[in-house]
């Protein structure tokens, strides 16, 4: 028996969609399958219950029903925008009654199966749009969010670190979980004033949109794919980060470089990209989404934001292949494409290389920029010593004569 709506508009929670996904109301159809369950990463952060399986799914979802009864919660299905599968769950709740409430708590899952391709990243944006608009407006009017998450769950402190949470307290050793080890309780918050001041403001907000290309001479399949970073490409940055001919060159990086800094790395890329700062794409091998490096334009609130900078690395298996010189091109045509065309708009990138790093080099040459100029020794190396830092450009006029 399909359940009937609260007679209550706001008990509904209103559709919204994305590129990939469609949040929802939930339906009595949209019970895991078999594997698709609660799994030992949810069993060992989330509390009991919060996430059905396929046995349990009536019961869960009458339980939700009655809490969105009571005004005081809403519970989205997030669902794949093409075939309407169910992918996870995400949820405001704890408003208390609509008279007077101002804050919420955030929570959300996502089916095993689902992971590793930034659903709840994308889910998160009109959801905490929804709970931030007036009630005037149809929405829920809240002043705060806020959100826990178990210490060790990286990339739950990560997915709320993108979306513009600042971390406001941490209890030690509070939380027991269900096989009952201790843990420190970490909390999250983000207020509708921090987004009204543009300190986390969505309307800057940058999306790395997938590019695909290959090499203008090669044919067949495409040869490399720029796409977002998910927390699955996390041990292939971590070595990455861990080749001495990466360290040599990047020599700021921490040492040892851990898994832990590989999940930072991933989640604070999405945060630049949240704040309009830069767009960092993880480069992809099309076929087997293998991570082969980084790629990015950065600082793109600089010079009234007409221009950036092009900055990258590449996975030690991935080298002497042309993968990073392509990449760049298409980084830099993504970002000289007017805004009104879907691209950046910018009018100049500056790409800057040590002195001795020819591989760089060869990237910067290849894609057209020119030296314009050096900062001498200013750039340590993973030796202890410094070499010049190269400056390199490129005009939108000089990319347009190119192409």
């Amino acid at each position: 028996m399909v359940h009937p709506p609260a007679s209550s508009p706001e008990n509904v929670p209103p559709v919204f969609e994305t590129s990939r996904l469609r949040l929802r109301p939930w339906r009595d159809t949209d019970a895991p399958g078999p594997g698709e369950g609660p799994d030992g990463t949810s069993l060992r952060f989330m509390p009991a219950g919060a996430q059905p399986g396929p046995d349990d799914f009536p019961g869960w979802l009458a339980r939700r029903r009655q809490d969105m009864d009571t005004g005081a919660d809403l519970h989205w299905c997030i669902a794949d925008v093409t075939t309407n599968q169910m992918l996870g769950n995400v949820q405001v709740f704890a408003m208390g009654p609509s008279q007077g409430r101002f804050q919420g708590e955030l929570g959300y899952w996502v089916r095993p199966g689902a992971r590793g391709h930034g659903v709840i990243d994308e889910a998160l944006g009109p959801v905490i749009a929804h709970a931030f608009t007036p009630v005037d407006n149809g929405g829920l009017g809240l002043r705060r969010l806020h959100a826990a998450t178990d210490s060790e769950n990286r990339a739950s402190r990560s997915i709320l670190q993108s979306a513009g949470f600042s971390q406001c307290g941490v209890d030690h050793q509070a939380w027991r979980r269900i096989d009952g080890s201790l843990s420190d309780g970490v909390y999250f918050e983000l207020l509708a004033a921090e987004l009204t001041a543009g300190t986390n403001c969505p309307l800057t907000a940058l999306e790395p949109i997938m590019l695909d290309g290959r090499p203008p001479a090669a044919g067949g399949a495409p040869s490399i794919r720029l796409r977002q970073w998910r927390h699955t490409d996390a041990e292939r940055v971590r070595q990455a980060c861990s080749d001495e001919r990466t360290r040599h060159w990047l020599a700021s990086m921490p040492s040892p470089y851990t898994l832990e800094h590989a999940h930072t790395y991933i989640g604070g890329r999405s945060q630049e990209a949240k704040e309009g700062k830069g767009l960092y794409w993880c480069v992809a091998d099309p076929d087997s989404d293998v991570c082969l490096g980084s790629i990015a334009v950065m600082d793109l609130r600089d010079a009234a934001g007409t221009a950036g900078e092009i900055g990258y690395w590449t996975h030690p298996d991935a080298r002497g292949r042309g993968v990073m010189s392509h990449a760049v091109r298409l980084a830099v045509r993504h970002a000289f494409i007017p805004g009104q065309d879907g691209g950046l708009g910018r009018r100049r990138l500056q790409l800057n290389a040590a002195d001795g790093n020819q591989a760089s080099w060869h990237i910067a040459l290849t894609n057209g920029f020119v030296e314009v100029g050096r900062d001498r020794q200013a750039e340590p190396l993973g030796d202890g010593t410094f070499v010049d830092l190269v400056r390199f450009d490129l005009l939108v006029d000089e990319w347009e004569a190119a192409d």
